[in-house]
């Protein structure tokens, strides 16, 4: 099974119930994490999150501290995430990432481990990065405008999904729409910060943590304007389905399903 745990950021550090949920599916006591902490110009970022793990229960966590595309080519680097049960992303611009790793044996390394069953993570940037088409930059807003989001490779570890990330925090329901009015083929998930909408098999979703994550499914689109509209105008788009998921809830890529819960009667 191949499982993608993309976090919207800002995760609570004092109560860590999606971080807690990361290493348990990593191995929990067994887990053995790497971090790649690129994304972020904190100096301490990734060797932060290796003691927040370690003190949720993993057996190892180790940051891997290169910033330039030449150290990324150190085997020992290579062997790190080879032999990794969970490689956990840092948020900042996720950009730093693929423009350091893109197309080295890094990369693919990363691409192997995931589709022989390691759990990928990953929060604000490092969520973002994770599709073949991620969002590399944009704007705020509700309403899709031409050019609001700029689009650019990621680490492609799904051709089906694209990710947004401090979702409602930052209103960016906008910028989501006008990607899936351009490719009505993709699926459009905005994640709350603090939550996690964590993807298996690339065939189902299931929402973790306090906030919700946002489906924009175009399967539907019965007709946009997307193309013909200039100079940062408003795009009208017709037929697109929104959900709106909370912990618990799930959905099938597949048939373009929501499943929420029903509520649980207790016995006086």
């Amino acid at each position: 099974m191949t499982t993608l745990m993309p976090i919207g950021g800002n995760e609570n550090h004092k109560k860590p119930v999606v971080l807690q949920e990361f290493v348990r599916r990593a191995g929990g006591e067994n887990a053995e994490i790497v971090i790649f902490p690129q994304p972020s110009v904190l100096r301490n970022t990734g060797r932060d999150y290796a003691a927040i793990f370690l003190e949720l229960g993993a057996r190892s966590a180790h940051s891997l501290e290169f910033r330039s595309r030449a150290e990324s080519f150190d085997d020992n680097l290579l062997r790190a995430v080879q032999s990794a049960s969970g490689i956990f992303i840092s948020g900042g611009a996720q950009m730093r990432l693929p423009s350091a790793i893109g197309g080295t044996p890094l990369e693919t390394a990363i691409l192997e481990a995931y589709q022989r069953g390691v759990i990928v993570s990953g929060t604000s940037a490092g969520a973002a990065v994770m599709p073949k088409v991620m969002i590399a930059y944009g704007k705020g807003g509700a309403t899709p405008r031409e050019g609001m989001a700029q689009f650019a490779p990621g680490l492609g570890l799904t051709e089906k999904i694209v990710f947004d990330q401090h979702f409602r925090q930052r209103d960016r329901l906008g910028r989501l729409l006008y990607l899936i009015a351009a490719h009505p083929g993709l699926l459009g998930v905005g994640i709350d910060e603090n939550t996690a909408a964590i993807v298996e098999d690339e065939s189902s979703i299931t929402v973790a943590g306090t906030g919700a994550v946002t489906i924009v499914d175009g399967s539907e689109i019965e007709s946009t304007n997307v193309a013909e509209i200039e100079n940062g105008g408003a795009v009208a788009v017709s037929g697109v389905r929104i959900h709106v998921l909370t912990s618990g809830c799930s959905f099938d890529v597949n048939t373009r399903k929501a499943k929420i819960p029903e509520l649980q009667l207790l016995n006086e």
